[in-house]
């Protein structure tokens, strides 16, 4: 599943790019989708400040459970600030605001998701966020600049907020700008260590480049990292919390094209592969010490793993814990977290037997409408107006005259469980109705990746899946 399209038209190629969206939606055109796009779930994401509420990206927008997933409420993406095939990078703040790094710039809400402002730089498209230990949020700035002697260069740039993301100054200077960049993180366990992946050049001499900071990004070493033919880019998925030098790398690739799983222990002076994979790896996370490893996606399912007692990531081996249809993974305290499909069971699970099986959590029909906001707040204008239209596109007819029968809905999904083999024992999962949502939705994937490759035929169209968390 594309998890992140980031455009590029580069002088004569906008007139491919014109080409290639239009061939895009009429592919598209009979199929029930979310806002022009398959409705899918692709990430969740935890509040340090308040442990009941949990956020799942979807490819409309957010949706926002505020008592651990008992009940859950739409953030359109109109109010947030952006719409189209964009699945924007978030993080939450120590404080509880909400921070997101857009093609159009940083935005952050400071009550929950109702209101979202813009943040002041001089960069406008941002493909990651994250936080420091200490509450520090960088961002990572990359774009198209300009046309040189040797190909497309381009502008990218760590930026750096430590008043809470009121205000963001440059961390470094601008890299080499052959590199496009794609993620940022920072080691847990020391926050001087800095990584940021990013890519020079295209094919056949495509490269992966993970940039190193051990001063807080004051000064940078490159290393490396070779991609295997049909990659795409490097993505960082996690760097231990406990070893700062112990990093998680993904590849990307196309639709339908091998991905791999790698780990270094030093920083990417040397690295091993820990899964070959089929298809992309959507997901991973790791527990709290680090000792535990978990990969998926939809092609692949959940592959886990231990690092053993002492923590030696050398003794790293993963094996398939279930066939889930894993479209992201997150881990909070003994629980993992994944995204998956109405057809595996879920829009979001749990589980406490380390990946075997899951809970549903979410589901599409248990999206109770927009988040509750205040009069004149963006989501009370827009996703009010929008919730309608959604509901249609989702599969689940006009909306009700009132919300009665929420609270029976949500306390029948939460007492059961799927096993992780795609929804082949499902004891409360997906109801009949649920399962022909699915397959109506799944019936034209073909026309919509056939779609996606054309546009990406006609353009400088980027891969910058999300990683986390």
């Amino acid at each position: 599943m594309l998890h992140r399209l980031a455009a590029l038209a580069i002088g004569p190629l906008a007139v491919g790019l014109a080409a290639g969206s239009l061939a895009l939606g009429l592919a598209l055109e009979g199929t029930a989708r979310a806002n022009g796009r398959f409705p899918a779930s692709n990430a969740v994401l935890f509040s340090p400040a308040d442990d009941a509420i949990v956020v799942v990206r979807v490819t409309f927008g957010l949706l926002v459970s505020k008592d651990r997933g008992s009940t859950w409420s739409w953030i359109c993406e109109r109010a947030i600030g952006f719409s189209g095939p964009e699945d924007p990078t978030y993080v939450i703040t120590k404080s509880g605001a909400f921070v997101v790094g857009l093609f159009d710039g940083l935005r952050v809400s400071r009550d929950g998701g109702c209101t979202w402002e813009g943040l002041k730089t001089d960069a406008t498209v941002f493909v990651d966020v994250t936080a420091r230990s200490d509450g520090a949020v960088l961002a990572l700035a990359s774009s198209y600049d300009r046309h040189g002697d040797g190909g497309s260069l381009y502008k990218t740039q760590v930026w750096i907020s430590t008043d809470d993301a009121r205000s963001f100054t440059p961390l470094a200077p601008p890299f080499d700008p052959t590199l496009l960049g794609e993620t940022v993180e920072v080691a847990p366990s020391d926050p001087s260590r800095v990584y940021v992946s990013a890519v020079r050049g295209e094919d056949p001499d495509r490269q992966g480049v993970l940039l190193v900071s051990s001063d807080g990004g004051k000064h940078w070493i490159e290393r490396s990292t070779k991609l295997e033919p049909k990659e795409l880019a490097p993505f960082i998925a996690a760097v231990d919390p406990k070893h700062a030098e112990r990093i998680y790398l993904r590849t990307s690739a196309s639709p339908e094209n091998p991905t791999r799983l790698l780990v270094t222990d030093d920083a990417f002076k040397s690295s091993r592969r820990l899964l070959a994979a089929k298809g992309p790896l959507t997901g991973f996370a790791l527990g709290a010490d680090g000792a535990r490893v978990y990969a998926g996606g939809p092609d692949d399912g959940l592959y886990t793993g231990s690092t053993g007692r002492g923590g030696d990531g050398s003794a790293l081996d993963l094996t398939q814990a279930s066939k889930l249809k894993v479209q992201c993974l997150s881990r909070r305290g003994d629980t993992l977290w994944a995204c998956s499909s109405e057809g595996g069971g879920f829009i979001a699970g749990v589980s406490t037997d380390e990946g075997a099986t899951f809970a549903p959590r979410l589901h599409l029909r248990d999206i109770t409408g927009p988040m509750a906001c205040a009069e004149g707040t963006g989501v009370a204008k827009e996703c009010g107006a929008d919730w309608p239209k959604l509901r249609r596109e989702l599969g689940l007819g006009p909306a009700p005259e009132s919300d009665a029968g929420a609270t029976d809905r949500t306390r029948a999904k939460g007492d059961g469980g799927v096993t992780g083999d795609g929804g082949a024992n499902v004891v409360a999962g997906p109801s009949a109705e649920a399962e022909a949502r699915e397959a109506a939705l799944t019936r034209d994937r073909g026309a919509w990746i056939a779609a996606i490759l054309a546009v990406l035929g006609g353009a400088a169209l980027l891969f910058r899946a999300r990683r986390r968390r």
